[in-house]
């Protein structure tokens, strides 16, 4: 899912960025009023209308603040809450479970009753009845990790969660991680490198910065022969 982080833009800047990302244009004749940190459209209500879920800019810019729900419909605002005691970072949405239902998901960084550390944590959130609700809140993925993001990596039409991790020598690793009922269970582990950054998904298709040595380079992540694999993108 395609996100801008930590920019202070209106709605109006918001939706011209969209176009440039979408084949279909999006009319909202409206203005959010709210600096925006995070945002993503999907089918969030198990219905064939299509949301945009802001996160709004907190006061220190590290961290987001509300939650917002508008309705590209009619372009109504239908859902607002203060999540910025959960310290939120990141903001993105993919059906998890092959409902045609998208879930929502918060990045936080936060202690856990079960990991009493403050760290990055991916949690999940269904919405209904007009309200978020919990469907995850685990305490962490297998390792630390720098940054997560939802995508199909076996195009089996359910997302995957895809992380960039910490190998206890300090290199990174992507893995992968599919929706079990009730938690998630590793899936899928690339070959590690110096450093992996830059997760994006963008056009279908996941993209990294790979550095290792003196490489520095694009990689876009592949699934071949049930091996995971980053092929340099020149």
């Amino acid at each position: 899912m395609k996100y801008f982080k930590s920019i202070s833009i209106l709605l109006i800047v918001v939706v011209i960025s969209l176009l440039a990302f979408r084949k279909d244009p999006i009319d909202l004749p409206m203005d959010v009023g709210e600096k925006v940190k995070d945002y993503a459209i999907g089918h969030i209500a198990g219905d064939d209308e299509e949301y945009l879920v802001v996160l709004t800019e907190g006061k220190s810019k590290e961290y987001g603040e509300e939650v917002i729900v508008y309705s590209l419909g009619d372009g109504e605002e239908i859902y607002r809450k203060d999540f910025s005691e959960l310290n939120p970072w990141k903001l993105i949405i993919g059906d998890i479970d092959g409902d045609l239902w998208d879930e929502i998901s918060i990045g936080v960084y936060k202690k856990s009753p079960l990991h009493q550390v403050m760290a990055k944590r991916p949690f999940i959130y269904s919405f209904k009845d007009g309200r978020i609700v919990p469907k995850w809140r685990g305490s962490r993925l297998s390792r630390p990790f720098v940054d997560y993001n939802f995508y199909d990596i076996d195009k089996d039409g359910v997302d995957e969660i895809i992380s960039i991790e910490f190998l206890e020598d300090g290199r990174n690793i992507i893995n992968t991680y599919k929706w079990k009922g009730f938690g998630f269970e590793g899936f899928l582990e690339s070959e590690s490198f110096q450093v992996i950054d830059k997760l994006r998904v963008e056009d279908g298709e996941v993209y990294l910065q790979i550095k290792d040595g003196k490489d520095d380079y694009i990689g876009n992540l592949k699934l071949i022969d049930d091996n995971l694999i980053i092929e340099r993108v020149e």
